[in-house]
């Protein structure tokens, strides 16, 4: 996908391959997502409505959750952490075409696998996850600071080395390493700021926390990032969630093992 003389019809072939990708590509550009008017029933058409930057997404989606498997209950709820990432992504591309940002459908893998270091230091240190996990007593905007007084670096760390030994761009490994913070990120500073408020939208709604309440938790400075104002954002929350459950339900709903 990375080539960029690969046409349609090559890139359609090489995803006909995984049954699972095929299905989850079908699903998408037949979601009221995209709003087709009559069905798409070919993996060549689908892939030459959704693009090469959305296939990618969905197949960097994929893979990461195909990734991840075998962390205790205890310390996660996976359905609930995928979720959440795959809203946070829908919210931060969305976000991003509203400040007018370049190839804005990159928010959604960065806004997606921000929390991903999460995931890795549930597996690699289950029990002092668990320690972490019992101090924060489940409030997520302390977990970083816990996580450095208990382990010495944090999730975020983490995530952005993760990114760095898959070969990810810089942004993506900017936006793991600061989403936090976004006051230490140097560059891309738009980015990172992008997801910070869609973090905070997403754990809001899954909070039950109101439109102010939201905001709360947003750093001050990354609205003069993005160009973007509370006032602008409130009244289109609720469409874009609306449209993050359609896109939640391409990527992580289960799919029928068979040639789709």
């Amino acid at each position: 996908m990375e080539q960029p003389h690969c046409s349609s019809t090559k890139l359609a072939e090489i995803i006909s391959t995984d049954v699972d990708i095929s299905a989850r590509l079908l699903r998408l550009v037949n979601s009221p997502f995209y709003g087709l008017r009559s069905k798409v029933d070919t993996i060549s058409r689908a892939v030459t409505i959704a693009g090469t930057n959305e296939l990618r997404n969905l197949v960097l989606a994929t893979t990461a959750i195909r990734a991840f498997t075998g962390i205790p209950e205890k310390l996660v709820n996976m359905d609930d952490f995928w979720r959440h990432a795959v809203t946070t992504g829908v919210l931060s591309q969305m976000l991003a075409q509203l400040s007018n940002a370049l190839h804005s459908e990159r928010l959604f893998v960065a806004g997606m696998l921000h929390d991903v270091g999460r995931l890795v230091i549930y597996l690699t240190l289950p029990d002092k996850a668990m320690d972490i996990l019992e101090i924060t007593g489940g409030d997520d905007w302390i977990l970083a600071e816990i996580e450095d007084q208990v382990l010495g670096f944090n999730h975020m760390d983490v995530g952005a080395a993760l990114m760095q030994s898959w070969h990810l761009p810089e942004d993506l490994i900017s936006v793991a390493k600061n989403h936090h913070r976004p006051s230490h990120a140097t560059e891309p500073e738009m980015d990172v700021a992008i997801v910070h408020i869609a973090l905070a939208i997403a754990r809001g709604e899954m909070s039950g926390h109101s439109v102010e309440e939201m905001f709360w938790a947003i750093e001050p400075n990354v609205w003069d990032a993005t160009g973007l104002t509370p006032e602008q954002i409130s009244p289109l929350i609720d469409d874009m969630l609306s449209k993050s459950l359609e896109v939640m339900g391409v990527i992580l709903a289960p799919t029928k093992q068979k040639r789709a």
